[in-house]
């Protein structure tokens, strides 16, 4: 989470001041509930924001440890829920299709994490209606601090997607096209790709299971975006959003 905090911090400072998360000792309350252990790596993020998250999860819901996520293992019917498996970590805010956020914890990737996966309620959505959509917890977090809260920052914008010819670079070769560029690619994370320079930042999203890939782009300088935007569209067959 240190790791994380900083990068926030660089964006938006006083960002750890914004945050509040829970004691070790309470989580168990939440495990209790749950029935088997926590995630590693849940707990460390419920310790630093588990209960105010600032900018990073103003797209959820529904995502306090103990107000939120016990109360739902409490109260909501055994038949209205998926496997012990599947641990609900976010609510979809979305009233009308919600598809929450959940860490299946048979699918382990990093140390003490889990992919994330999203579905909504009921005890058999889980066969029908899975979505796998982040490689880690962790994963997820980085990239949203980027979506969120880094590039909202650059008042300049695009986003493209995988396009359907076979121009469509892979996203290793559309990551070292970014670094001719003059962008560093973050060290973490290692799937979905995150890259800075100054001035500018990128977000490169891929899912776990699926060749497609997006990326969404931030500039400060109109110009800058221009010239980039024209230098991806004339050599691969990336749709712009």
């Amino acid at each position: 989470m240190d790791e994380l905090l900083a990068l926030l911090e660089r964006y938006s400072p006083g960002y750890r001041d914004r945050i509040k998360g829970y004691p070790d000792f309470l989580l168990d309350e939440l495990e209790e509930v749950f029935g088997r252990p926590l995630p590693a790596f849940y707990r460390k993020f419920a310790q630093a924001m588990g209960a105010e998250g600032g900018p990073l999860l103003s797209d959820v819901r529904s995502y306090d440890p103990l107000l939120n996520v016990a109360e739902i293992y409490r109260l909501t019917p055994k038949s209205e829920l998926p496997p012990s498996r599947f641990l609900f970590v976010f609510g979809d805010p979305d009233p009308l299709a919600p598809h929450h956020y959940w860490l299946d914890m048979e699918a382990p990737s990093e140390e003490g994490d889990c992919q994330v996966v999203r579905m909504p309620f009921g005890a058999e959505t889980w066969k029908r209606r899975l979505s796998r959509d982040f490689t880690s917890l962790r994963e997820m977090l980085f990239v949203w601090a980027m979506e969120n809260v880094i590039l909202p920052t650059f008042p300049h914008q695009a986003k493209y997607h995988h396009g359907k010819g076979n121009q469509t670079p892979e996203a290793e070769d559309l990551a070292r096209f970014f670094e001719r560029m003059g962008f560093v690619r973050l060290p973490y994370p290692r799937h979905c790709l995150l890259f800075e320079r100054d001035g500018a930042a990128i977000r490169l999203y891929r899912p776990p299971e699926a060749p497609r890939f997006s990326f969404q782009l931030g500039m400060r300088n109109p110009n800058e975006l221009k010239h980039f935007q024209a230098l991806v569209e004339d050599n691969t067959d990336m749709v712009r959003l």
